[in-house]
């Protein structure tokens, strides 16, 4: 029969005591196994075991008739050691029993029960362990594994999410947990406690939702967040970039102005403690972060910087372009280059204008030329150039250099010829419209100098300079992460080129314009932004510059494995500029004042001929959840196929078009690229004749798809094949027209060159593309356009040098997939193609 198993109790001393005050009644209350022979067991009783002779305390046995009869007692139990056996019994004087084992067991829980009437049945058996004796590390009293009844649980409204819903269900709640409580005042100290409740949910409610929407790109709130989503698949979510402008800053005496001179937007009312508006100078102390904020004077004005220092002279503020002494003449478009004189303090002798290379240089109509009136001139007439050669000096000695009253006078004996500098500007600045230079009115009138030029650009951004001292209560700690926030924003995102003064780029292309001057104990550091510290080791001293949702900018260091650590720093100095975004896109002369840090009185006159441009506000959220997807999967940076290779080299701003082939050579394959550029100067003669890319391109090719290339495959980059064309046209001109001037204006419509409008002939390079057949639709399309021209019959339609063999008939000229049509017309170079235009009708 097997022992009783009672239910777990904390409290199991109460059948104890009613056992011990029974006479009848005994049982086991504890074993002892002895430590040097583990088969000898000691059971002691609540009471006495009482001999088998009364008169004899000493008697081995006892009166339960264990000693006499070990059937009565029995081992159950164990794991590797089973089958015990009673070997022996004696009563001790003390009234225990003495049991020795027929083996001693292991390490597991045995029972040891007896079977005597007089035992009660909850104390007949004990459990135990032969190994008890042997020391452990842990408490080897049984663990009651009885838990109190968890409480039912209460019936909760999961969709409470805020203050009202949480306060409501507190006080559904009450009721059901004290039926005591009815109060229901407001002032009453145990509905403030629940209102309290009711907050502090709300808050960890809403802390809850926006930390689980931050972790999805669709649902999160902070543009921190989706900047760091989106890096992680190679998108860089922009922010913004500041605007800029040229400035023409006039002076009457020359003086190189500092770098970073504060340029201003018109102030009409007078600043803080002023009874007048603000002149053209302004004192620098008077422009800095605070007083753009506090006085109500600055309100809305913007400040640009200068980005590099400037040589000004006042030879450069009015600069005449020469016309050779021809009347009515203009600088035509597409032009790029011309031939500039200035004049001396005394208003009458010519000079050169102080100019070298890289200086800008703004060409603007001054006068109408209907009226000869500065207030008609046109101001969309004006276009800021780039030189990018030495100005070269020289002169006109048809000329003299002294001037009356403007008028340039023939050169005479003793006289000096007229001093000319030839500036030169960069082909992507070629004037995109003609400008007048003389015009003669319907009186007779000369109208001179209706277009001049100015020197003296600055180039100039938005964004203003400030220092600020980050506040510090003692060293920075390790935890939690340190992120400090600039006071004033927007954060400048500017572009600084490695050289030059180029401002021009996308947002993309912007950085941070803030530093960080960090001391330690020991020393002081300069630290640097980066668009991130996936890239930065250990030691480098940089940081992140992220843009919130209110435009301010908080910054983030590395963990010392990727990017220097803060820690332990005792002061933190940022010098940054702010200004950002559309706000920096003023008009044309909105600049109107300057603040230089050194006081003068040089500059008589500051002013943006053009308005400010490439102001981009910071990108926002729905632009990143819109474009970061679509740009995973729109770049492909690898090339398999030889389309992917063509559009790979198409990536590049100097590749118009662009073909490949896979050639095998014997022991790999090479991959063959074509490349038509979009500058005909990338296009040279090689030494025996033959079109050849320019170095520098070929090289810029290579390189850029170096990085699409797979492994195994070789590259070469090579220049286009033309197809030269030959085409003759019939054509009818209209009765009341020139037959020469329909026959040279279809010539300009079909040409390569540019039209006098600006426009671009049919067979202008670029306009045709690697592969790209010609067909006769086109050419009949064009040339019915031209004014004058009644129709049109093409009599030849063939590759040059070659018989017809169909083309005419199906009305198209097939190119090679490695050819590009071309039709130059040069009679010089005849093998690039012919057009002749033979014209009927219309006047002789």
């Amino acid at each position: 029969m097997s022992s009783i198993v009672p239910p777990v109790c904390s409290d199991d001393q109460i059948r104890r005591a009613l056992v011990i005050a029974r006479s009848d009644l005994n049982g086991i209350d504890y074993i002892d196994v002895d430590p040097t022979n583990h088969a000898s067991l000691t059971l002691y009783f609540l009471k006495p075991v009482p001999p088998l002779d009364p008169a004899n305390p000493n008697d081995t046995d006892d009166a339960y008739g264990l000693s006499g009869d070990l059937a009565k007692i029995t081992f159950t139990g164990g794991t590797r050691i089973v089958g015990i056996q009673p070997a022996a019994a004696s009563r001790k004087p003390d009234g225990s029993i003495l049991v020795t084992a027929s083996k001693p067991g292991d390490f597991s829980t045995y029972t040891i029960a007896l079977a005597v009437p007089v035992l009660d049945p909850l104390f007949a058996s004990i459990d135990f362990s032969f190994m008890a004796s042997c020391p452990v590390a842990f408490d080897c009293r049984p663990v009651i594994n009885c838990p109190p009844q968890p409480p039912a649980e209460l019936t909760l409204d999961y969709e409470a999410k805020d203050y009202a819903s949480f306060r409501q269900l507190l006080l559904d709640l009450l009721p059901q947990l004290n039926p005591n409580f009815t109060e229901t005042n407001p002032s009453d100290l145990g509905i403030a406690l629940v209102e309290l409740q009711a907050y502090v949910g709300d808050r960890l409610s809403y802390f809850q939702d926006a930390v689980a929407n931050e972790a999805y790109l669709d649902t999160l709130r902070q543009r921190i967040s989706a900047r760091r989503h989106a890096r992680l698949i190679d998108y860089r979510m922009h922010d913004g970039r500041n605007a800029w402008a040229c400035v023409h800053i006039a002076v009457n005496a020359a003086f190189t102005l500092p770098a970073g001179t504060a340029l201003l937007s018109h102030i009409g009312a007078p600043l803080l403690g002023d009874t007048v508006a603000p002149g053209l100078v302004i004192d620098a102390s008077r422009i800095n972060a605070v007083s753009l904020l506090s006085d109500p004077a600055l309100d809305g004005v913007v400040v640009f910087e200068t980005v590099a220092a400037a040589a000004l002279d006042p030879a450069n503020d009015a600069i005449f372009i020469h016309s050779w002494g021809n009347e009515e003449c203009c600088l035509p478009g597409g032009a790029n280059e011309a031939f500039l004189f200035a004049l001396r303090a005394d208003g009458k002798t010519a000079t050169l204008p102080v100019l070298q290379q890289g200086d800008y240089l703004l060409i603007e109509e001054v006068l109408g030329p209907q009226t000869g009136l500065a207030a008609d001139a046109d101001t969309s007439r004006r276009q800021v150039v780039m030189l990018d050669q030495a100005p070269a000096a020289t002169s006109d000695g048809v000329f003299s250099n002294q001037l009356d009253n403007g008028a340039l006078q023939a050169w005479s004996a003793g006289d000096q010829p007229l001093p000319l500098l030839r500036v030169h500007w960069q082909k992507a600045d070629q004037l995109a419209q003609p400008f007048c230079l003389s015009h003669r009115l319907e009186d007779g009138t000369l109208i001179r100098n209706i277009a001049m030029a100015r020197g003296n650009m600055v180039m100039a951004d938005h964004g203003l300079t400030t220092t600020e001292a980050m506040p510090l209560t003692g060293p920075v700690p390790d935890q939690p992460p340190f992120r400090p926030r600039l006071s004033f924003s927007p954060l400048t995102m500017q572009i600084r080129p490695a050289q030059g003064t180029d401002l021009s780029g996308s947002a993309s292309q912007a950085q941070p314009a803030v530093s960080l001057l960090a001391t330690f104990p020991t020393g002081t550091d300069l630290w640097k932004p980066l668009p991130d510290l996936l890239e930065s080791t250990s030691y480098d001293t940089v940081f992140v510059a992220e843009v919130d949702n209110s435009d301010s900018a908080v910054l983030r260091f590395g963990d010392d494995e990727y990017g220097r650590s803060m820690t332990g720093a005792t002061a933190l100095q940022a010098t940054y500029r702010f200004g950002n975004g559309l706000a920096g896109n003023v008009g044309a002369e909105a600049l109107a004042h300057i603040a230089p840090a050194i006081p003068t009185l040089n500059v008589t006159l500051v002013r943006n001929p053009l308005p400010a441009r490439d102001g981009t506000d910071p990108e926002t959220i729905a632009d990143v959840q819109q474009w970061a997807p679509e740009a995973f999967r729109a770049v492909q940076y690898r090339a398999v196929t030889e389309a992917d290779y063509e559009v790979a080299a198409l990536l590049l701003p100097q590749v118009e078009s662009s073909v490949a082939s896979f050639r095998w050579t014997g022991s790999w394959y090479t991959a063959f690229v074509g490349i038509q550029p979009a500058d005909l100067a990338d296009l040279v003669n090689g030494p025996e004749g033959q079109i050849e890319l320019s170095p520098s391109l070929q090289q810029t090719v290579l390189n850029f798809l170096m990085g699409f290339r797979l492994a195994g495959y070789d590259l070469e980059i090579r220049a286009p094949e033309f197809l030269a064309l030959e085409i003759d046209l019939l054509v009818c001109a209209a009765p009341d027209y020139f037959r020469s001037d329909v026959q040279q204006a279809v010539l300009i419509a079909l040409g390569s060159q540019l039209q006098p409008g600006g426009g671009k002939g049919l067979f202008y390079p670029g306009n045709f593309v690697f592969g790209q057949p010609v067909y006769a639709s086109e050419v009949y399309a064009a040339a019915t356009a031209v004014t004058g021209v009644e129709s049109v019959v093409i009599t030849k339609f063939v590759p040059f040098g070659q018989p017809d063999n169909g083309e005419l008939a199906q009305g198209v000229i097939p190119v090679g997939p490695w050819q590009i049509a071309e039709l130059a017309n040069d009679p010089n170079f005849m093998e690039r193609g012919v057009l002749s235009v033979t014209v009927r009708g219309g006047k002789l």
